[in-house]
């Protein structure tokens, strides 16, 4: 166990508390609504600022980006209400257990994901600027098996083109 296992715990067990404290349908709700406002959000703003345009005669560019930011909070406002009620009902059939468990585990794997992402894009990075040795990444227990579960779950990704974005002037790796 190294430096890395610790950077990798902190986070895992933090994400383990939350979800543990928000439980599973809370967990899954705030991954849903930042996902789907995200997604409405850049599908539906055009249309919106186009409405509030006709609507209230305003004439900013920044009418899209209050659109989008219109739409996302109202998804998210909107999801997390719901989430609330379904959490009241998992609570009224004495499935509270379950759920602090089941969200401890869902909170624990969304930030092993986060993780997961910040590894690929540092592998991906030190194509052209090694920054762990190779050596402190063998001995990691989790930098290995954290780092599989975002390529895992996400195909598209392709260490290829986030190195291509980076200049070719390699730096001293850290030790």
């Amino acid at each position: 166990m190294n430096y890395i296992d610790i950077l990798l715990c902190i986070p895992l067990v933090w994400g383990l508390y939350k979800g543990f404290t928000k439980g599973l349908v809370i967990e899954a709700a705030t991954l849903v609504a930042f996902g789907l406002g995200v997604w409405c959000g850049i599908t539906f703003s055009d249309y919106i600022a186009q409405k509030m345009r006709e609507s209230f005669g305003w004439e900013t560019p920044y009418l899209p980006i209050i659109a989008f930011a219109f739409i996302f909070l109202l998804i998210i406002a909107f999801v997390f209400l719901v989430a609330k009620m379904i959490q009241k009902m998992v609570d009224g059939v004495a499935l509270s257990a379950i759920n602090k468990i089941g969200g401890a585990v869902f909170g624990a794997l969304k930030f092993a994901l986060m993780m997961s992402v910040i590894i690929f894009m540092i592998d991906a990075i030190e194509e052209s600027y090694p920054m762990i040795s190779f050596k402190t990444k063998e001995e990691s227990l989790l930098y290995r098996p954290v780092g599989k579960i975002a390529p895992f779950l996400i195909p598209a990704l392709d260490k290829s083109k986030v190195a291509a974005m980076m200049p070719k002037d390699p730096s001293p790796a850290l030790p």
